[in-house]
């Protein structure tokens, strides 16, 4: 630090502290954490007897945490185990790196820190601390930290990082030195994005031979699995039950919303001051009235307000969502856009004739459009609700669904309409032009927390208590008992969002022992460990069924590769060959080599490989692909051109290759490092 400022010189810049805020908000987040920071005497891990502490990981993970929730985004359960798992991994690696960097005496002299922070080509982290709102820095505010007392700890830690990221990027330059770009390598990756292939092939389905043409036995699918014995490797695993305790809101929880609601009802009638009386019963929150469209309320309350949208008339308590409402129409104006109430059914695309029966089915009153909406709409979104789609305005669906559902009259039936969705029959309920002006009362409508832990309490004691069966006692409770299986390491169970606190049951867990209540996002959960399987390979009663699927499909390859080979011997065109095979000669046009992908039948990188080493004309041999057997002859080849490998685009591949080869060498050497390292992760032990 002293003898940054002693180079410094100059004379010191009035500059305000405030210009010093890019500064500070650095410092909060934690960049300078590690300067003069000493332990809290708890240790989360080892990287080869190197301590990982606790305080600097915390903080780490803490900054994290703050990020993604200035964002406004929802720090799950889930999400939270990455950061702390990315956090920790950082340590490792910083560690690894650190001790790599002392072995082999990669240092930064003073002089080179110096430059660095006050030079014309500053390390990036002066722009972020000191930005002059143009990209550049701000000289004056740095020379200011620079000569200044005051900023002494900030400087030494700005110095600190710089120096740190330039021995780092002087590590990097060590390890990726032998990284090259050929000349060869650089035309295969130029016809790997730019070469397009087309071809005509024959192709033999192995699903297409009927289970009847083969023959399997008990000892094939034994022998089978003993000789692919690693592919059914597995790791060790445990098998759970577990039940969840909703805490979504019941009507009970409604209820209560409302009853208080109810409650300010005759109060916001009457008052001479609507605002002022929903200020007073809101708590603070923002009440001031606007003129509002059906369109834009929620779909509930709009249907009350627009029942009858007279000045003066209070609406409620409705609830609508996770809020319960109460409104007072202050005004009624005409609106500049129309709002249409509708429910429609969804059927797949090509259904006009089904659709025409259906309407009417309807008209004639052989079934309700709610009754037919349940019954065969394909919108599983509110077909439980008899297709209701609630209020909308202009913009809102789809050109054609909107035109229609605008033009139709209220309660008649509208359609077949097609869309990109499929087919939709539209009954539009109630049409809206005006606006009216509303003040409101909202209440929350929650679930009671405490009443939903309470029963998840109580289910986990009265198995231990009385001794009862998992799956019986939840389904006499009318629970629906799911069993899962999880692997070791596995951070997530599909549909819940647990923390490192339900795994760590599991690692300490005896069988059969039943959890206390976890908390899972929407739900509490009680889970019982039923096993605990080693990592090893899957006994084969487990793996029964992809055994026998895999010795099925090798049966029906086997066959229709011979039928093709049969095929090719002495054919002299692909017609021939798919005549003798009662197949058809398909085409495949503008194929890519960096996405191997053939129409109908999915990735198969044999064949299109072989499209692309094959000259055009040229036929090949039977290839074995992942879905069929082929037999392919390229018709043309374009795209990467002598024409086209222009000296801008051999310098783009060159540096794109570079950065690649660069990237892949550093993150080799990492692993190495990492697989001799001898990691200890005491976090499920302690945290």
């Amino acid at each position: 630090m002293n003898s940054i400022r002693e180079r410094a010189g100059g004379v010191l810049v009035g500059v305000l502290v405030v210009a010093f805020g890019g500064l500070w908000a650095l410092q909060d987040s934690g960049a300078f954490d590690t300067v003069g920071m000493g332990p809290d005497g708890r240790v989360i891990g080892e990287v080869d007897g190197v301590d990982i502490e606790g305080e600097l990981y915390q903080r780490a993970v803490d900054q994290q945490l703050d990020a993604y929730q200035a964002q406004g985004l929802e720090v799950t359960g889930a999400l939270q185990r990455q950061i702390e798992d990315r956090v920790f991994d950082s340590f490792v690696d910083n560690a690894l790196v650190e001790r790599e960097m002392d072995r082999l005496g990669v240092e930064v002299t003073d002089d080179e820190v110096f430059e660095l922070i006050t030079g014309p080509s500053p390390d990036p982290l002066i722009a972020q601390v000191f930005p002059d709102g143009q990209g550049g820095v701000d000289r004056a505010a740095l020379q200011q930290v620079v000569e200044d007392p005051q900023f002494a700890d900030q400087l030494q830690a700005i110095e600190e990082q710089v120096r740190r990221n330039r021995r780092q990027a002087k590590l990097s330059a060590l390890i990726t030195a032998t990284a090259r770009v050929t000349p060869a390598e650089l035309r295969a990756e130029f016809v790997r994005q730019n070469r397009q292939a087309s071809a005509q092939f024959v192709a033999l389905r192995y699903a297409a031979v009927p289970d009847d043409q083969i023959e399997v036995s008990d000892r094939d699918f034994r022998d089978y699995y003993r000789e692919h014995v690693d592919d059914f490797e597995r790791e060790a695993s445990y098998s759970i039950e577990y039940v969840t305790f909703d805490k979504a809101p019941t009507a009970a929880d409604s209820a209560r919303a409302t009853d208080e609601l109810a409650g300010l009802v005759a109060g916001f009638r009457s008052a001479p001051d609507a605002v002022a009386y929903a200020r007073r019963n809101s708590f603070g929150a923002a009440v001031e009235p606007t003129f509002v469209g059906a369109g834009d309320l929620p779909s509930e309350l709009a249907s009350a307000v627009y029942s009858n949208p007279t000045e003066g008339r209070v609406v409620g308590p409705v609830v609508a969502g996770d809020q319960a409402y109460v409104a007072r129409i202050t005004g009624v104006r005409d609106g500049d856009n129309v709002a249409v109430r509708a429910r429609h059914i969804l059927l797949p695309v090509g259904s006009e004739d089904r659709a025409r029966e259906l309407r009417e089915q309807i008209n004639s009153g052989q079934i309700t459009f709610e009754a037919a909406a349940r019954q065969f709409s394909t919108d599983r979104s509110n077909s439980g609700q008899g297709g209701d789609l609630g209020w909308f305005g202009e913009g809102r669906m789809v050109a054609e669904f909107e035109e229609a559902a605008f033009a139709a009259p209220v309660g008649q039936v509208t359609g077949p309409v097609a869309t990109s969705f499929g087919v939709h029959l539209i009954r539009v309920e109630d049409r809206a032009s005006s606006e009216v002006e509303l003040v409101q009362i909202a209440r929350p409508v929650e679930a009671d927390f405490a009443r939903v832990l309470g029963e998840a309490e109580d289910f986990a004691a009265f198995l231990v208590l009385e001794d009862r069966d998992f799956a019986e006692e939840a389904q006499e409770r009318g629970i629906a008992p799911t069993p899962v299986e999880i692997t070791e390491g596995q951070e997530q169970v599909p549909g819940l969002d647990l923390g490192r606190d339900f795994f760590r049951f599991l690692r300490r867990a005896y069988i059969g022992q039943v959890s206390e209540p976890f908390d899972a996002g929407g739900s509490f959960v009680i889970a019982r460990l039923v096993e605990r399987r080693e990592a090893g390979p899957a006994p084969y009663e487990e793996v029964r069924g992809q055994v026998e699927a895999a010795v099925v499909t090798e049966k029906k390859k086997a066959i229709q590769v011979a039928a093709l080979r049969d095929a090719v011997g002495g054919a002299s065109s692909l017609a021939s060959i798919a005549a003798a095979t009662s197949a058809g000669v398909e085409t495949a046009s503008n194929v890519i080599m960096s996405n191997p992908t053939l129409p109908s039948y999915g990735v198969e990188p044999r064949a299109v490989g072989a499209m692309f080493g094959l000259r055009p004309g040229q036929r090949s041999g039977v290839i074995e692909g992942d879905q069929a057997a082929f037999v392919v002859q390229t018709t043309a080849l374009r795209g990467a051109t002598d024409a086209e490998f222009t000296e801008p685009v051999r310098e783009t591949l060159k540096t794109q290759l570079l950065q690649r080869k660069r990237s892949r060498v550093l993150q080799a050497w990492l692993e190495g490092l990492r697989d001799e390292a001898e990691v200890d992760d005491f976090r499920n032990d302690l945290l």
